[in-house]
């Protein structure tokens, strides 16, 4: 019973989504709270109902390479709903200052935890 129940609880229903939607970083763009090496796991139904807002991390398809993912931060939404997206990390990212603003229906979801390596596991902040 108690499985049951804890299954049930908004994180352990994002766990069961998010486990599916995983992914390692490449890169030190999102340096420092995700680093080169991170295992994250993304909850694919974040941004589903509402636009992904300035300060948030997302997951979006490279516009160069649509089979590649980046994760990166929105900056802004421009007037024609459009997002700017950054690394936290500016001197080592290739963002929207570079390919210019995305197409909010390239977002694949929202990174909000990592789980590796193991000195490194715990919840992501939705904001920053």
């Amino acid at each position: 019973m108690a499985a049951i129940l804890l299954a049930a609880t908004p994180f352990f229903a994002r766990l069961r989504r998010g486990w599916g939607l995983r992914g390692a970083v490449e890169g030190d763009s999102m340096a420092p709270l995700l680093r080169d090496g991170d295992w994250i796991l993304v909850d694919p139904d974040a941004y589903r109902v509402r636009l992904a807002r300035p300060r948030e991390l997302v997951i979006v398809a490279d516009p160069r390479d649509p089979q590649r993912v980046l994760v990166k931060r929105v900056a802004g939404v421009d007037p024609g709903g459009f997002l700017e997206v950054v690394g936290d990390n500016r001197a080592a990212s290739t963002d929207s200052r570079v390919f210019g603003p995305v197409d909010p229906r390239s977002v694949r979801g929202r990174p909000w935890a990592r789980y590796w390596p193991p000195h490194r596991v715990g919840l992501l902040p939705r904001r920053r």
